[in-house]
């Protein structure tokens, strides 16, 4: 957490338990203790790698390059990487396959009443259509995610699912997969409802012309999906709204 303050993260600890639940996490150290991390979520399909966090005082050293490097070997790989990263990861061997930006915003009034709280007799269902659109065999997410002491809040409807997360005032959505860019406006519709501000990361034209139509607005300038080892990420990427996160792909 010293690392997040430094770099001005919004990562919490509850973000990096969960993280740390699903793979393994690498640092670097010297005698002053911490100096960086990077972490790996394995799915069979791909690695995700995320948490590539240097501390200020060791900027400039390459040791992003080394932690990365060391886990690289695995297999195939996926991140979503900052403008500022983008130049290292295209140097290690990834190339961008897609792209996200972060709109913020707030929904007043009610609910559409289209989700429903999902429970634990509906992980298999939604494992399943996760591995069908993003591509990656996560059960062990879906376990954690519909866990009543999670931080996320999972959401089902007929034919997608939602799910968000605390952030600032408000809630960050993600994962969102949904039949097409109309059911997914109004599943975020749902769940945003009065939830105060509202991060939706997305690579979906119609959905952010939906958001900025809302008043939302673009910050951040964005992140670029970027894989390693294999021509795209799997999975019929034309449902996936808004990722698990940038951490989990």
């Amino acid at each position: 957490m010293k690392l997040v303050t430094d770099r001005g993260w919004a990562w919490t600890p509850a973000q990096w338990e969960l993280m740390l639940s699903l793979g393994p996490g690498w640092g670097a150290f010297d005698e002053t203790g911490l100096l960086a991390t990077t972490l790996v979520t394995p799915y069979p399909e791909m690695q995700a790698i995320s948490g590539v966090l240097v501390g200020s005082w060791a900027a400039r050293r390459g040791i992003a390059t080394t932690l990365i490097s060391n886990i690289l070997d695995a297999g195939p790989s996926v991140l979503y990487a900052t403008p500022m990263a983008e130049a290292l990861y295209v140097r290690l061997g990834f190339h961008p396959v897609g792209a996200t930006k972060s709109y913020f915003g707030v929904i007043d009034g009610a609910g559409t009443a289209v989700t429903r709280p999902a429970t634990p007799a509906d992980v298999p269902e939604l494992a399943a259509l996760d591995r069908e659109v993003s591509g990656f065999s996560r059960y062990a997410l879906w376990e954690r995610l519909v866990d009543p002491a999670s931080s996320y809040t999972l959401r089902r409807s007929d034919h997608g699912l939602i799910s968000t997360r605390p952030s600032g005032g408000g809630l960050t959505v993600g994962p969102l997969i949904a039949p097409d860019a109309a059911a997914a406006c109004e599943m975020i519709a749902d769940v945003a409802a009065g939830a105060g501000e509202v991060r939706v990361d997305t690579g979906a034209a119609d959905v952010a012309a939906f958001l900025l139509g809302q008043g939302f607005e673009a910050r951040n300038g964005g992140c670029a999906l970027m894989v390693r080892g294999a021509a795209d990420v799997p999975g019929d990427r034309s449902r996936y709204f808004a990722p698990a996160s940038h951490a989990l792909g």
